[in-house]
């Protein structure tokens, strides 16, 4: 029934969503085989993860301001019009130097995609529905995900016959991710037209909240701050790991590229599930109890996926993802609600700073520290920043 009461704008926000999560699964599977065939060393991925977060610290604040000045969806096409576009010039960078140049340029502008998205799903969602539409989009694009990332590990291997080069040589890659750049272009063409935002009040939701825009308290920079400090230590514990994702199934367990193409896919298929679950079992009720459990489901997850036995591993992997989704589908909106309607870009710009900062800083001490250590110490410690972030959800964001 609550399918049934989404507006067409809402579901033109969904299918972008997917288009554009299809096409980045290639990059999730791909992009550190790619650089180990260019003969980067792993340090070189988690040196692009950082580079990518450090633009999104460099953009992030004027991301939402541009975003107020002239509207969420106008901001998304061009930025992800950019993005394609700097992803082309990764792709060709010639040298260590340009590559790392182009990575920030291409962060930049999937800093401001991912600032745009959020508020603009929000202003065309009725109040009511926004928990469930959030996690349904989280669902959506990972359900979808779940071909691209079967696909992208699948293709290198097709493409490597064709041209009658290795199956894991650097033109078989770049060719699978050309066509993950393509994938994503065409994300636009759902949003190209003007979308209708929904009435934010007017009708009472589960938890009988009338209030409009001037109803809601300015917040303070510190307040938005606070309320964005569990973004940054989600992206944290997210850039000890996931930059390095592909890397880990392959040389822990010797997995083909298929094979981790399709463990890929299952972690984003237990994301949105999270996702999903959350959102409809939730609802509007008590969203930070909710948001601070499900993010720490994410710390003895982690700690599974240090033990050198594949299918408890997978088991880790998969509850991680489910904790993440769960958690993002609840915390986004709570964070948004508590900004209010007239601060939710600069809301979705700091958490996107922060988010960006976590991420960097992990990033590229995991790329170093793998060498010496390996992954057991990195995921101990991604266990931890979930912790923290749970808890930084519970002491901070009360409404």
């Amino acid at each position: 029934m609550q399918l049934r009461q989404l507006s067409w704008s809402v579901w033109r926000m969904l299918i972008y969503s997917m288009i554009f999560g299809i096409g980045m699964s290639f990059f999730d599977v791909l992009f550190s085989f790619y650089l180990i065939s260019m003969d980067f060393g792993i340090e070189m991925a988690g040196i692009l993860s950082t580079t990518a977060r450090v633009a999104g610290l460099v953009v992030g604040i004027p991301a939402g301001m541009v975003i107020d000045r002239i509207g969420a969806r106008r901001t998304l096409i061009i930025s992800v019009i950019a993005y394609v576009a700097a992803l082309v010039l990764v792709l060709h960078a010639p040298t260590a130097v340009w590559l790392i140049v182009f990575q920030f340029v291409a962060g930049s502008a999937w800093s401001i995609v991912a600032t745009a998205t959020v508020p603009l799903l929000i202003s065309v969602t009725n109040h009511a529905l926004q928990t469930t539409v959030i996690g349904l989009n989280e669902a959506a694009v990972s359900a979808i995900s779940l071909v691209g990332s079967i696909v992208a590990g699948i293709l290198p291997s097709m493409l490597a016959t064709m041209m009658d080069v290795d199956l894991q040589s650097a033109p078989a890659y770049r060719g699978a991710l050309f066509i993950g750049a393509a994938i994503v272009l065409m994300a636009v063409i759902p949003v190209a037209r003007a979308l209708t935002p929904a009435p934010q009040s007017n009708a009472p939701g589960p938890t009988g909240d009338t209030r409009t825009a001037d109803d809601y308290p300015t917040r303070t920079t510190w307040q938005l701050v606070q309320y964005a400090l569990a973004s940054m230590t989600l992206g944290f514990g997210g850039g000890l790991f996931l930059p390095f994702q592909s890397l880990f199934f392959r040389t822990e367990f010797g997995l083909s590229d298929a094979m981790v193409g399709s463990i890929v896919a299952f972690n984003g298929i237990s994301l949105g599930i999270g996702a999903l679950v959350m959102g409809r079992l939730v609802g509007q009720r008590d969203l930070r109890t909710w948001g601070t459990i499900a993010r720490m489901m994410g710390a003895p997850a982690m700690l599974l996926m240090a033990v050198p036995i594949l299918p408890v591993a997978f088991v880790g992997y998969c509850v991680r993802g489910f904790a993440v989704g769960a958690s993002v589908s609840t915390n986004d909106v709570l964070v948004m609600r508590l900004a209010g309607p007239r601060q939710r870009g600069l809301m979705s710009s700091i958490m996107t700073v922060l988010w960006s900062s976590g991420w960097a800083i992990a990033a590229i001490a995991s790329g170093f520290l793998q060498k010496s250590y390996g992954f057991g110490p990195i995921l101990v410690v991604g266990s931890l920043a979930y912790v923290v972030s749970g808890l930084a959800i519970w002491y901070f964001e009360r409404e």
